[in-house]
Protein backbone atom coordinates (compact mmCIF):
# COMPACT_ATOMS: atom_id res chain seq x y z
CA UNK A 1 0.00 0.00 0.00
CA UNK A 2 2.87 2.16 1.04
CA UNK A 3 4.46 1.98 -2.70
CA UNK A 4 1.09 2.68 -4.03
CA UNK A 5 1.11 6.22 -2.48
CA UNK A 6 4.76 6.40 -2.73
CA UNK A 7 4.36 5.52 -6.87
CA UNK A 8 0.86 7.77 -6.82
CA UNK A 9 2.81 10.70 -5.34
CA UNK A 10 6.09 10.73 -7.73
CA UNK A 11 3.73 10.73 -10.56
CA UNK A 12 1.58 13.52 -9.70
CA UNK A 13 4.64 15.64 -9.32
CA UNK A 14 6.24 14.34 -12.72
CA UNK A 15 2.95 15.57 -14.15
CA UNK A 16 2.76 18.75 -12.56
CA UNK A 17 6.24 19.49 -13.60
CA UNK A 18 5.45 18.62 -17.67
CA UNK A 19 2.64 20.71 -17.14
CA UNK A 20 5.27 23.70 -15.84
CA UNK A 21 6.39 26.28 -18.26
CA UNK A 22 10.15 27.15 -17.89
CA UNK A 23 11.21 30.28 -16.70
CA UNK A 24 14.49 31.56 -15.61
CA UNK A 25 15.42 33.02 -11.99
CA UNK A 26 16.73 36.13 -13.48
CA UNK A 27 14.61 38.80 -14.28
CA UNK A 28 15.01 42.66 -14.83
CA UNK A 29 13.44 42.84 -11.20
CA UNK A 30 15.97 40.24 -9.57
CA UNK A 31 19.09 42.07 -11.29
CA UNK A 32 18.82 45.65 -8.79
CA UNK A 33 19.44 42.53 -5.75
CA UNK A 34 22.49 41.72 -7.14
CA UNK A 35 23.39 45.09 -8.91
CA UNK A 36 23.26 48.66 -7.90
CA UNK A 37 20.67 50.48 -9.70
CA UNK A 38 21.63 53.31 -12.06
CA UNK A 39 20.17 56.56 -10.38
CA UNK A 40 18.84 58.96 -12.96
CA UNK A 41 19.70 62.41 -12.55
CA UNK A 42 18.59 65.97 -14.30
CA UNK A 43 19.94 69.42 -14.43
CA UNK A 44 19.27 71.66 -11.86
CA UNK A 45 19.61 68.55 -9.30
CA UNK A 46 21.94 69.45 -6.43
CA UNK A 47 24.41 67.68 -5.02
CA UNK A 48 27.34 67.83 -1.98
CA UNK A 49 31.08 67.72 -2.98
CA UNK A 50 33.27 66.92 0.49
CA UNK A 51 36.53 68.57 -0.71
CA UNK A 52 39.98 67.24 0.56
CA UNK A 53 42.53 68.49 -1.31
CA UNK A 54 46.52 68.29 -0.36
CA UNK A 55 49.15 69.36 -2.97
CA UNK A 56 52.75 69.68 -2.45
CA UNK A 57 56.04 70.72 -4.82
CA UNK A 58 59.53 70.64 -4.64
CA UNK A 59 62.09 71.99 -6.81
CA UNK A 60 66.10 72.42 -6.28
CA UNK A 61 68.38 73.89 -8.87
CA UNK A 62 72.45 74.02 -8.30
CA UNK A 63 75.25 75.13 -9.99
CA UNK A 64 78.80 74.60 -9.62
CA UNK A 65 82.02 75.98 -11.74
CA UNK A 66 85.02 76.10 -11.25
CA UNK A 67 87.86 78.18 -13.18
CA UNK A 68 91.59 78.42 -12.81
CA UNK A 69 94.74 80.05 -14.99
CA UNK A 70 98.31 80.43 -13.90
CA UNK A 71 101.64 81.99 -15.74
CA UNK A 72 104.78 82.01 -14.84
CA UNK A 73 107.76 84.00 -15.70
CA UNK A 74 111.48 83.37 -15.18
CA UNK A 75 115.01 83.44 -16.11
CA UNK A 76 115.62 82.80 -20.15
CA UNK A 77 111.51 83.67 -20.78
CA UNK A 78 112.06 86.50 -22.29
CA UNK A 79 112.36 90.47 -22.10
CA UNK A 80 111.24 90.91 -18.77
CA UNK A 81 113.93 88.71 -17.26
CA UNK A 82 116.55 91.41 -16.09
CA UNK A 83 113.17 93.86 -14.48
CA UNK A 84 111.71 91.15 -13.08
CA UNK A 85 113.70 87.73 -12.40
CA UNK A 86 111.02 85.59 -11.03
CA UNK A 87 107.70 87.09 -11.53
CA UNK A 88 104.65 83.93 -10.79
CA UNK A 89 101.33 84.90 -10.83
CA UNK A 90 97.74 83.02 -11.25
CA UNK A 91 94.11 83.70 -11.07
CA UNK A 92 91.06 81.72 -10.39
CA UNK A 93 87.40 81.60 -10.00
CA UNK A 94 84.75 79.65 -8.49
CA UNK A 95 80.88 79.61 -8.74
CA UNK A 96 78.55 77.45 -6.14
CA UNK A 97 75.10 78.24 -5.73
CA UNK A 98 71.79 76.88 -5.25
CA UNK A 99 67.87 77.42 -5.16
CA UNK A 100 64.97 75.35 -4.07
CA UNK A 101 61.73 76.23 -4.08
CA UNK A 102 58.64 74.34 -1.43
CA UNK A 103 54.95 74.88 -2.06
CA UNK A 104 52.35 72.77 -0.13
CA UNK A 105 48.66 73.42 0.22
CA UNK A 106 45.57 72.26 1.33
CA UNK A 107 41.89 72.40 1.40
CA UNK A 108 39.06 70.41 3.25
CA UNK A 109 35.35 72.03 2.64
CA UNK A 110 31.93 71.23 1.78
CA UNK A 111 30.07 72.38 -1.05
CA UNK A 112 26.75 71.90 -2.84
CA UNK A 113 26.93 72.40 -6.67
CA UNK A 114 23.95 72.28 -9.05
CA UNK A 115 24.34 69.97 -12.10
CA UNK A 116 24.48 72.19 -15.14
CA UNK A 117 24.73 69.55 -17.90
CA UNK A 118 24.98 65.85 -18.89
CA UNK A 119 27.13 64.70 -21.33
CA UNK A 120 26.75 62.17 -24.20
CA UNK A 121 28.47 59.62 -21.75
CA UNK A 122 26.16 60.23 -18.85
CA UNK A 123 28.79 62.47 -16.73
CA UNK A 124 27.50 65.38 -14.58
CA UNK A 125 29.02 68.80 -15.09
CA UNK A 126 28.37 70.51 -11.99
CA UNK A 127 29.46 74.06 -10.71
CA UNK A 128 29.14 75.67 -7.93
CA UNK A 129 29.93 78.79 -5.66
CA UNK A 130 29.74 79.54 -1.82
CA UNK A 131 30.77 83.24 -0.47
CA UNK A 132 31.24 83.66 3.59
CA UNK A 133 31.43 87.44 4.46
CA UNK A 134 32.77 87.75 8.77
CA UNK A 135 33.77 91.67 9.49
CA UNK A 136 34.55 92.47 6.24
CA UNK A 137 36.95 89.61 5.12
CA UNK A 138 35.34 87.80 2.63
CA UNK A 139 36.20 84.19 1.48
CA UNK A 140 34.92 82.56 -1.99
CA UNK A 141 35.26 79.19 -2.80
CA UNK A 142 34.26 78.05 -6.25
CA UNK A 143 34.31 74.40 -7.76
CA UNK A 144 33.76 73.08 -10.68
CA UNK A 145 34.12 69.64 -12.83
CA UNK A 146 32.60 66.13 -13.97
CA UNK A 147 31.55 63.17 -12.22
CA UNK A 148 30.03 59.83 -12.70
CA UNK A 149 26.40 59.13 -11.98
CA UNK A 150 27.90 56.01 -9.57
CA UNK A 151 30.45 57.73 -7.23
CA UNK A 152 27.24 59.16 -5.62
CA UNK A 153 26.73 58.14 -3.07
CA UNK A 154 23.17 57.91 -1.44
CA UNK A 155 23.53 61.10 0.58
CA UNK A 156 23.59 63.08 -2.61
CA UNK A 157 28.06 63.40 -1.29
CA UNK A 158 30.51 62.78 -3.59
CA UNK A 159 34.32 62.92 -2.60
CA UNK A 160 36.48 65.72 -4.67
CA UNK A 161 39.29 62.71 -5.84
CA UNK A 162 36.42 61.44 -7.84
CA UNK A 163 35.88 64.54 -9.45
CA UNK A 164 37.67 64.72 -13.28
CA UNK A 165 38.45 68.26 -14.43
CA UNK A 166 38.36 69.86 -11.59
CA UNK A 167 39.07 73.19 -11.03
CA UNK A 168 39.00 74.83 -7.50
CA UNK A 169 39.51 78.40 -6.38
CA UNK A 170 39.61 79.94 -3.08
CA UNK A 171 40.62 83.24 -2.92
CA UNK A 172 39.89 85.84 0.07
CA UNK A 173 40.21 89.87 1.23
CA UNK A 174 41.62 89.26 4.39
CA UNK A 175 40.59 92.70 5.57
CA UNK A 176 42.24 91.70 8.78
CA UNK A 177 45.99 92.50 7.75
CA UNK A 178 45.23 95.52 5.37
CA UNK A 179 46.88 98.55 6.20
CA UNK A 180 45.64 101.86 7.48
CA UNK A 181 45.56 105.01 5.46
CA UNK A 182 48.00 106.89 7.72
CA UNK A 183 50.59 103.83 7.23
CA UNK A 184 50.59 103.61 3.44
CA UNK A 185 50.54 107.30 3.51
CA UNK A 186 53.89 107.57 5.94
CA UNK A 187 55.21 104.59 3.99
CA UNK A 188 55.18 106.32 0.99
CA UNK A 189 56.77 109.09 1.85
CA UNK A 190 59.40 107.85 3.58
Amino acid sequence: MKRIILFSLVGIFLLAAVGAEARSLWTEKSGSYFTKPQRQFRGGDLLTIIISEQSSATSKTGVNSDEDSSFVVGPGAGLLTDLLPYLKGSFGTSYDGASGTNKAGSIKAQLTVRVVDIDQNGNLCFEGKKEITVNQDRQQLTFSGTIRPEDVRVDNTVYSTYVADAKIEYLGDDYGTKKGIITRALEWLF
